[in-house]
């Protein structure tokens, strides 16, 4: 009996130091809470660095490609068939228009022209001498009469083989560059024969299409761009000349012809150019492209708040992007000029988060996070 009472109260001990212990513990645990959440509630806000937005022009980008032309060109070729007799040009030449090219064997010409001169001038001493007689009564003035027509012929006569050695002397029909030579002296030309080509190029025609949906916003004084791959980094620049009276019905497309500047020469006919033109210029707030946080389909920024204190906050907002300029995009939506987005340390940042401004936003830099030091 004495036994079993001394078990008893063992027992009895063993349960309140127990209980005793587990409420020393869960105090202790509930101390730690409240430690760690005050000293989560004293953290120190995100380092930031910020940019004011303001509004900037925009404007859609059209590329295409294109082809150049020389603004006048030509197939230098004889109006009739001869044989060559002299070139006088050189492969690549510049040539003044009514400069010759090449000329063509005349001799035929020359002699019928010397022929034509010898009969025109008897003709013209006839006619002076019959006119003498006839004012005497000595010879009738049927006589005269006759001479002048004869005369009249000869003079004819006398265009015609002008015309004729004009044929045989080829010129440069405007300013130009000539061509790579076909053909040599001695070669037997007819009409068709391309001697050499001739193309003007201080300024150059560049033909491109684009789809009808932007023929509200084409007109004649639109600046475009134009690159190569054969200059690598360099734009040429130029105006919409023309627009094409037609739709192609296939491709509903209309043919742009734009004019570039060539002076130095560095554009040739037929090259292949890219084309950018830009349409429905505007003005929007320009975001760096570093303040962007893409999500799937949607992009959104952090912008400074002030809460009821005056503290700055960050405040995640939603945006509509649109057109880019070099390190910014457009905000179509969301944002306004005046706003004050963060462009570094927003990694982690909520809606509600206390920030510290730590500067301005500059310019591109390589991208850092303030909070990281």
């Amino acid at each position: 009996m004495k036994a079993l009472k001394q078990l008893l109260v063992a027992l009895l001990s063993l349960a309140v130091i127990a209980g005793v212990g587990w409420i020393v513990w869960r105090t202790q645990q509930a101390r730690q809470a409240a430690a760690a959440m005050s000293g989560a509630g004293a953290a120190k806000p995100a380092l930031v660095v910020i940019y004011r937005l303001d509004e900037r022009e925009f404007s859609d980008r059209v590329e295409a490609i294109g082809t150049l032309h020389a603004m006048e060109s030509a197939d230098i070729s004889a109006n009739v068939t001869e044989t060559v007799t002299e070139l006088t040009f050189e492969d690549g030449q510049r040539i003044r228009a009514g400069e010759v090219l090449a000329r063509l064997d005349s001799g035929e010409e020359e002699a019928m022209l010397e022929a034509a001169k010898a009969e025109l001038a008897e003709q013209e001493r006839e006619i002076k001498r019959l006119a003498d007689l006839v004012k005497q009564g000595a010879a009738p003035a049927v006589r005269l009469e006759e001479r002048e027509t004869a005369a009249e012929v000869a003079k004819r006569r006398l265009e015609e083989i002008h015309a004729k050695l004009a044929d045989r002397k080829i010129t440069a029909p405007f300013d130009g560059i000539v061509g790579l030579r076909r053909i040599s002296v001695g070669a037997l030309v007819s009409p068709g024969t391309v001697i050499a080509t001739l193309d003007q190029i201080s300024t150059m025609k560049l033909d491109f299409t684009v789809p009808e949906t932007f023929l509200p916003d084409l007109k004649p004084g639109l600046a475009i761009v134009a690159k190569s791959n054969a200059f690598p980094g360099r734009e040429f620049r130029g105006n919409v000349s023309q627009i094409d009276s037609r739709i192609d019905p296939v491709t509903r497309a209309i043919t742009v012809r734009a004019e570039i500047p060539n002076e130095d020469g560095s554009l040739r006919p037929g090259m292949l150019m890219t084309t950018v033109l830009n349409r429905n210029p505007r003005k929007a707030p320009a975001v760096p492209e570093r303040a962007i946080i893409p999500l799937g389909r949607e992009s959104f920024v952090f912008v400074l708040r002030r809460n009821e204190s005056g503290d700055p906050t960050a405040e995640r907002v939603p945006i509509e992007v649109g057109s880019r300029l070099p390190g910014f995009v457009e905000a179509v939506e969301g944002l306004k000029a005046g706003d004050e987005v963060i462009t570094d340390g927003y990694i982690g940042l909520v809606t509600g988060a206390p920030v510290t401004i730590g500067g301005n936003y500059e310019g591109a830099a390589p991208a850092y996070n303030p909070r990281e030091g």
